[in-house]
């Protein structure tokens, strides 16, 4: 047999080490554009977080749904990635950092908390304005994309800056990391809507298994511990109540809430990526 293999790669993305000036952390940063003339003002981006697991899946997704949009609804869309420098899918300690304002309501995490406002600005301030410099990005039509404690980030980043991304995309958040204080600030900065200016567009969504525990799980060890955890957090009943809270504020037409049949917290992501992408097409 052969052994000229060579290494498998995303064809047109690049990736390089970028060291934000808001937190003084580094970050793997990914980007693909898709090839061809842009549309006038440039191609939509969707910006993915813990992007070491999710940002070949987007690429994918683009390069196939967007080949028929008349079929599919989804356009040619560019991809940016970020994850932590780091080799591993999720860096946990990292994500806490990152994806939160302060600690868990349940004070379940003691310290390494409270770094989104920072991660925020490295996002909107720094990234995003120098890809736009020198790539055929519109900034009018970006989109946030995060899933479990990113979407929790996801909607911390709404209710600061609302006007950062046209699209917030809030897969399986994380909401009772600290609903009290993320209903609060949502309150705050929504239920007055900016006038004479859009407003945001939110997709949310969540598994229909993520207040129970599905049946393929049911047999391993730590099942009482995992139905009681659930229980607590009500994946899917914090963030129904969220979304609707979202439509009283922005209007019926610019939130979209599913949940999604026979899907877990881990695996509705693959399922939502296709839908935030026609979502954001539209």
């Amino acid at each position: 047999m052969s052994t000229c293999w060579s290494p498998a790669e995303l064809a047109g993305a690049q990736t390089r080490r970028w060291q934000a000036q808001a937190n003084g952390r580094a970050y793997r940063v990914s980007v693909w554009v898709p090839p061809g003339t842009p549309p006038a003002g440039g191609f939509p981006l969707v910006c993915v977080l813990d992007a070491n697991a999710l940002f070949g899946t987007f690429v994918e997704l683009v390069q196939r749904s967007s080949r028929r949009p008349d079929a599919t609804g989804i356009v040619p869309t560019a991809v940016v990635g970020i994850a932590h420098d780091a080799d591993a899918l999720f860096a946990e300690a990292q994500r806490r950092l990152d994806f939160t304002a302060g600690p868990p309501a349940d004070g379940s995490v003691a310290g390494g908390v409270g770094g989104a406002p920072a991660f925020l600005s490295f996002i909107a301030d720094e990234l995003l304005p120098a890809l736009r410099a020198d790539r055929p990005l519109d900034a009018a039509r970006q989109t946030l994309f995060g899933h479990s404690l990113a979407g929790h980030f996801v909607l911390q980043a709404l209710a600061a800056r609302p006007q950062a991304f046209r699209t917030w995309a809030a897969i399986s958040p994380s909401v009772w990391w600290d609903e009290a204080g993320l209903r609060a600030a949502l309150a705050a900065n929504l239920a007055a809507a900016l006038p004479g200016r859009p407003g945001p567009r939110v997709f949310m969504a969540a598994g229909a298994w993520e207040d129970e525990v599905p049946p393929w799980q049911r047999q391993h060890p730590g099942y009482d511990q995992l139905v009681a955890r659930r229980a607590q957090r009500r994946m899917v009943g914090s963030a129904q109540a969220l979304a609707a809270e979202l439509q009283a504020w922005l209007g019926a037409e610019r939130i979209a809430f599913r949940v999604f049949p026979d899907e877990d917290h881990a695996s509705v992501v693959m399922v939502a990526a296709q839908r935030v992408l026609r979502f954001c097409s539209a």
